[in-house]
């Protein structure tokens, strides 16, 4: 699982796992911002906080549940279902108990790489729209409810991409079940 700040540079870090052999899923997140304002929705952070949060939530939970069923290969998560309920924190909403519920029966492998607020690289876009505040606000929000769930977390360095692979490579290494899903050939 890889976590942390919005813009501290996840998704990069996820491509280039990708890219060395591993197994990812991308962030849920940036596709449901996506696919709203493609269709004129309104689960949106700037529409309908609470609507995103259930979306963000369900979608998150799919793709754990799909990967897990089979998966026997390292696989990297771009965020998660506990990112839904720290931002029922965000937002000052209560994060329902059903959602507490469904998240406490999926665990990931611990250590929780954790992405720190990086505002020399922190962009806004069409689908990114808040500021590096908010940012900073919803990082610890995740942090914090990645801690209450049980997760061991480890600092993602601000390095470059490649040292950043190098990093959790080297943290991971020990694991017997960590290894990419294609080893002799890269993606």
């Amino acid at each position: 699982m890889i976590t942390g700040a919005s813009s501290a540079g996840k998704s990069t870090l996820i491509a280039a796992l990708m890219a060395e052999g591993y197994a990812t899923v991308p962030e849920a997140g940036r596709q449901i911002v996506s696919e709203q304002v493609g269709s004129n929705g309104t689960a949106l952070p700037w529409l309908d906080r609470g609507a995103f949060m259930e979306l963000l939530f369900e979608r998150s939970i799919m793709a754990f549940d799909r990967i897990s069923d089979g998966a026997n290969e390292a696989v990297f998560f771009d965020r998660s279902f506990i990112e839904a309920i720290a931002y029922a924190t965000v937002i000052g909403q209560p994060a329902p108990p059903a959602m507490r519920e469904a998240a406490a029966t999926r665990t990931f492998d611990s250590p929780v790489f954790v992405c720190p607020p990086w505002k020399e690289i922190f962009t806004t876009d069409e689908e990114r729209r808040h500021d590096f505040a908010f940012a900073a606000r919803d990082y610890q929000a995740n942090v914090e409810a990645y801690l209450a769930a049980g997760y061991d977390l480890v600092e993602v360095p601000r390095l470059p991409v490649g040292e950043r692979v190098a990093f959790i490579t080297r943290q991971l290494a020990h694991l017997p079940s960590f290894r990419p899903s294609n080893p002799t050939e890269k993606r």
